[in-house]
């Protein structure tokens, strides 16, 4: 049986992710790697895994501890990836996984970081491509070729993300512990396993029932948060302190991902007119985009870099007054004022600091169509391009289909 991603667009009927083989990405990272040096380099190659889960993994197996395994980006777990890792004094061996290996490259003098990444290279399949998908897709592809991707976060932002609730970073910064652990381990996401929804109905059920959760989940670090709880009860703040860094990190990531998001889609909204934009579907809601525009009537738009939102901006000198203002404008609309978007306790994980293009080139692009193998009647496209660090494959595909009526 074949599994397919398909956009949330109720009128698109492309599928992405077929075989993990449809969706790969290749990390370009810049390290310096020879003989020498205390850092292990390392090539991952993984499928079926989430980046962190890997090197949890991996931390484990090893018998070391985790912060001495170090990556630069955040991979997909529904595709076929490539990146590179960095472990301090790691050994200077190959290591094979059932659904991920790890092969020795050499040795650095640090440990690899962000920075490092010069881009992904891509290659994709959509299949079940209709008619009207490959007409919309044969207009925008040259356009987004010369005029870039709107450098919108994507889905896989915000895994920590539940519709229909706030951000769980919303609450921690509000110190609202006992409603972020809620959020983080007791309530139902769509996305749940068998498992994992009885594992989250048990502290539905029993909460503040500490003992009784206690005896019923499994070993895990969710009942390792409840085992503190049971000894002090009421300490939410506490126990919240204890929830793994990495996961209360990328809470932060995605509650700041979506209010950069929501200042460039009111900055489309304001500046380009109805007949100039359309909107795509994420998890957090409908965003607008450039539809089919030349690059001229982007304006400065396609120059511009928008902060990372966070109290920590107006710490920094912006050389331009009014993008500071942009950002400040754009979260007040939200409900927030900038210099309350930032962590108290713990002071182990803080929103970003940094600059992000709201348009970036699609380099090296590349399509073709050909009858699709698995979907009688319809195409398949291939796509191969680069994409700086931080952009999303996903937000490409999502503005270059349209909505279209049902066949």
């Amino acid at each position: 049986m074949v599994h397919c991603f398909r956009f949330t667009e109720p009128t698109c009927h492309m599928k992405l992710r077929c075989h993990p083989s449809d969706f790969c990405v290749d990390e370009r990272n810049s390290l310096s790697v020879g003989r020498s040096g205390s850092f292990a380099v390392y090539r991952l190659k993984k499928s079926g895994w989430t980046t962190l889960d890997v090197l949890q993994k991996l931390a484990r197996d090893l018998k070391i501890n985790r912060r001495r395994i170090h990556h630069a980006g955040l991979k997909d777990r529904h595709a076929e990836t490539s990146q590179v890792i960095t472990i301090e004094h790691g050994p200077q061996r190959d290591f094979d996984f059932e659904s991920f290996a790890i092969s020795y490259q050499g040795q650095a003098q640090r440990a690899v970081t962000a920075h490092d990444i010069e881009g992904n290279v891509f290659s994709l399949v959509m299949r079940s491509v209709t008619e009207n998908e490959r007409l919309q897709a044969e207009k925008s592809l040259p356009v987004v070729q010369a005029t870039g991707l709107t450098n919108y976060f994507d889905d896989q932002r915000f895994g920590s993300f539940i519709p229909g609730h706030s951000f769980i970073a919303e609450h921690w910064i509000r110190r609202e512990y006992e409603r972020a652990l809620w959020l983080m381990f007791a309530e139902p996401r769509a996305e749940d396993g068998r498992d994992e929804r009885q594992q989250r109905e048990i502290l539905r059920t029993h909460w503040n029932q500490w003992s009784q959760c206690k005896q019923e989940l499994e070993r895990s670090h969710r009942r390792s948060i409840v085992t503190f709880l049971d000894d002090r009860p009421g300490d939410f703040k506490g126990a919240w302190e204890r929830v793994n860094a990495d996961l209360r990190g990328l809470c932060l990531s995605a509650f700041q991902s979506y209010l950069w998001n929501a200042i460039v889609d009111g900055l489309i909204r304001e500046r380009l007119p109805d007949e100039s934009r359309r909107e795509i579907q994420i998890v957090t809601g409908a965003l607008a985009c450039p539809d089919l525009v030349e690059k001229q009537m982007m304006g400065d738009l396609s120059e511009l870099e928008i902060p990372l939102p966070s109290a920590r901006l107006l710490k920094q000198t912006i050389n331009d007054p009014n993008v500071l203002e942009m950002v400040q404008t754009g979260v007040e609309k939200l409900g927030w004022q900038l210099e309350a978007i930032k962590v108290q306790t713990p002071r182990d994980r803080f929103f970003s600091r940094g600059l992000r293009a709201l348009t970036v080139p699609v380099n090296d692009l590349t399509w073709s169509f050909s009858d699709d193998d698995l979907f009688e009647n319809r195409d398949k496209l291939e796509l191969k391009f680069t994409l700086p660090k931080g952009s999303y494959a996903t937000m490409l595909i999502k503005q270059i289909m349209p909505s279209v009526d049902p066949d």
